[in-house]
């Protein structure tokens, strides 16, 4: 017993380093409700600052007349969202480890959402 929450705990806690959370997808234990929601919420925290990442280049493509004011909003920008990116990943490994279900901010009502419309889906089949 104790082997299994060790590895759902180390699933939970890689779930959201980058594409990780798809370890998790296929794992003996992809049922549990403690992995299902950080799988999720690190799906969704992948998504959301990949999606930041690409509309930051559009804007500095926009920019990129002005080659002085571009340098400078990719710096603000690239290290804005790096830092909230690395931040949300501590916040969601830490709750990992602890074993908590902890929403993630602006991240984790999404998560909810998409499991919820996976759990419906997967009913209705």
């Amino acid at each position: 017993m104790d082997e299994n929450n060790d590895n759902i705990k180390f699933l939970s806690a890689i779930s959201y380093i980058s594409v990780l959370f798809i370890v998790g997808h296929f794992a003996v234990e992809k049922d549990n409700p403690d992995l299902r929601f950080h799988k999720y919420q690190g799906a969704v925290l992948f998504a959301v600052f990949h999606a930041l990442y690409l509309a930051e280049g559009i804007v500095l493509l926009l920019l990129s007349f002005v080659p002085g004011l571009q340098s400078i909003i990719a710096f603000l920008l690239t290290g804005a969202i790096s830092l909230a990116y690395i931040m949300m990943i501590v916040m969601g490994v830490s709750s990992a480890v602890k074993f908590e279900q902890k929403q993630l901010p602006f991240i984790g009502f999404f998560a909810v959402r998409l499991r919820e419309t996976v759990d419906s889906k997967r009913r209705s089949n």
